[in-house]
């Protein structure tokens, strides 16, 4: 995934909880490889796309359920309703 030779490293401490901690070491175990290597899989480029990934799903469900919403309540907008929501005291 990283090429070595062009790649610029930075050495770096990070905190985990200890239960995470050993999470991720197991992991590795089985995988046979590095903790660190682990962790870099986790935060890298892939892990990004997921998450973009997952957002647009979140949103087209969203999109589905407004517009079951406006359908079953066409008088009602919820827009305004979520605005007034936020604002009362």
């Amino acid at each position: 995934m990283y090429d070595d030779i062009a790649m610029k490293w930075v050495t770096t401490n990070i905190r985990f909880p200890e239960d995470l901690y050993v999470e991720l070491k197991l992991e590795a175990a089985r995988r046979r490889t590095s903790l660190a290597s682990i962790i870099r899989q986790k935060v890298g480029p892939q892990k990004i796309s997921t998450e973009k990934t997952q957002v647009k799903k979140i949103m087209h469900q969203l999109e589905k359920l407004a517009q079951e919403n406006s359908r079953q309540n066409p008088r009602i907008s919820f827009s305004q309703k979520l605005i007034a929501m936020r604002y009362e005291q």
